[in-house]
């Protein structure tokens, strides 16, 4: 067993004991009784919508080039989604890079570098989110120390990208390292220049996945969509919450779609069980609501999501793999 996956068991292990400790069964069942089952489909609309538009924001990231159309884009990223809730190590999101430079012949390394720049433009819209949700209803102090700790992170991403993507000095290093082994014997010597050569490439490759920084107008765009997506995000966590009769406004939405997206980034076991949940309990215990009640919410959210993308993602997979076969028996054939 691999070392991150021991750690991933770990901490999943810890804290579904720590949400398990003294939960009340009883309050737990009878929360799961409140829920409005009239409000499932509106909640599974909204979250596939919410995942189709990241296509539209997607093909922003890429310049809008007309090689690519949204609504592929959009399917792409819900089939890596899929794979990113049950694999470990983001693996979905090395699947979308891999399989639009397949299709598109482009640069997989260029497309991976527009996937972590979107990532960051997705952290730092969450943290908008989360610095409204504490200005406007909480500024309790745990609280207000994550929200600079998050902001200051994907802050600091953001603007790293930036200056990687303009200064970029990958061909300057290059050129140092290769001197230097040049100084080598010529066995050695040829071996490290390839090596060198060849990272060089896919690291000037990766660069050019963040080319969108260099656009007003698209870094515009990007930021704009994310905030549409993310804010379509928070409301269907509300009408998930409202869905219990719990008494409580938008701001909770809010606070939930924050603190359980965070959580993805702890190494967890598939679909992020134990850091969800946790940081959900967190997120509704701003409001006063107990652990049990808020256990019952977390398991009916996350299961709606898991399951929707589970079989729209599922349907993709199939059909980008019936697609790769296609191509193969026509290449065989000719």
């Amino acid at each position: 067993m691999k070392k991150r996956t021991i750690i991933a068991l770990i901490i999943t292990i810890i804290l579904i004991a720590l949400i398990l400790h003294k939960v009340n069964w009883h309050e737990l069942i009878q929360t799961f009784k409140l829920f409005d089952i009239k409000n499932l489909l509106p909640i599974s609309f909204l979250y596939t919508f919410a995942l189709y538009l990241r296509g539209i924001r997607w093909k922003a990231l890429l310049l809008n080039d007309k090689k690519y159309t949204f609504h592929n884009l959009g399917e792409i990223f819900i089939a890596g989604s899929l794979l990113n809730a049950f694999l470990p190590a983001r693996a979905g999101d090395l699947y979308r890079a891999y399989y639009l430079g397949h299709i598109k012949q482009e640069k997989k390394m260029k497309v991976l570098g527009s996937v972590i720049l979107e990532r960051a433009f997705d952290g730092f819209t969450v943290f908008l989110f989360l610095l409204a949700a504490v200005i406007l209803y909480c500024r309790q102090e745990w609280i207000l120390h994550l929200t600079y700790i998050i902001g200051g992170l994907f802050v600091g991403c953001i603007l790293f990208f930036y200056l990687i993507f303009k200064f970029n000095k990958v061909d300057y290093l290059c050129d140092k390292f290769v001197a230097l082994w040049k100084n080598l014997p010529d066995k050695i010597s040829s071996v490290l220049i390839k090596i060198t050569e060849k990272i060089c490439s896919y690291t000037n490759d990766f660069i050019q996945g963040f080319e969108v920084l260099n656009s007003i107008k698209y870094t515009f765009l990007t930021f704009v969509w994310s905030v549409i997506i993310w804010g379509i995000e928070c409301y269907t966590a509300y009408l998930i919450i409202s869905s219990f009769d719990l008494g409580l406004g938008f701001a909770a939405g809010m606070f939930v779609i924050s603190l359980t997206s965070f959580s993805t980034m702890i190494p967890s076991t598939s679909v992020f069980i134990g850091p969800y949940q946790y940081a959900y309990i967190l997120a509704l215990g701003i409001f006063g609501i107990d652990k049990s009640a808020a256990l019952a919410v977390s398991t009916v959210h996350q299961g709606i999501l898991v399951i929707v993308l589970t079989i729209v993602g599922g349907i993709l997979l199939l059909k980008f793999n019936n697609n790769e076969m296609k191509d193969f028996y026509k290449k065989e054939n000719n």
